[in-house]
């Protein structure tokens, strides 16, 4: 079964279209980015505020990784697959290290936000979060959840597990309708 088979609703296919919404946000950071190298004190300071914002709604995906953490990788481990599991837990942990250092470091704007360094700084932590998230979800897209639905193939288990990720919670970001 691949996600063109599966119900709208289906946990995998609320991750992808969580995953469209991340990478639109990653593409929109970049291009602020590039502006941000080139602009004036009050141009700079409302790019710094847009990237802000920008990390702001990418932590609120935390509850996209909960349900992956909390339920999809144990349901994978039930069946034999932990060390793939494991490794994107790992990463996760550090995208939210990135996710932070982002948002820490465009709070509180001052004129100190306009200096070069502070601007060389951000564009930095922009670019290694949009270059290690891609391939995270990269790997998830065409690795992980494929193998998760080889190795899950009872509907019931991936029933019991809506109800799960259903009390965690979805992306502030995305739709309702793929809840």
């Amino acid at each position: 079964m691949n996600n063109k088979q599966l119900k709208d609703n289906h946990v995998i296919n609320t991750m992808i279209k969580e995953h469209e919404h991340i990478l639109d946000m990653l593409e929109e950071l970049e291009k602020i980015s590039f502006k941000l190298s080139d602009c004036d004190k009050n141009s700079t300071i409302k790019f710094i505020e847009k990237i802000n914002e920008f990390a702001l709604k990418i932590i609120g995906a935390e509850p996209h990784h909960k349900r992956e953490e909390e339920v999809l990788f144990p349901a994978m481990a039930e069946n034999g697959f932990s060390g793939p599991t494991e490794c994107m837990k790992s990463e996760h942990e550090m995208i939210r290290k990135m996710k932070q250092d982002l948002r820490d470091e465009t709070e509180n704007i001052d004129e100190e936000a306009c200096c070069c360094n502070k601007k060389n700084r951000v564009s930095q932590l922009i670019s290694e979060l949009c270059r290690t998230l891609r391939a995270h979800i990269e790997k998830e897209n065409n690795i992980l959840y494929p193998m998760a639905l080889q190795c899950i193939t009872d509907d019931k288990k991936w029933e019991e597990m809506k109800i799960k990720c259903d009390d965690i919670g979805y992306c502030c970001f995305c739709p309702t309708e793929m809840n």
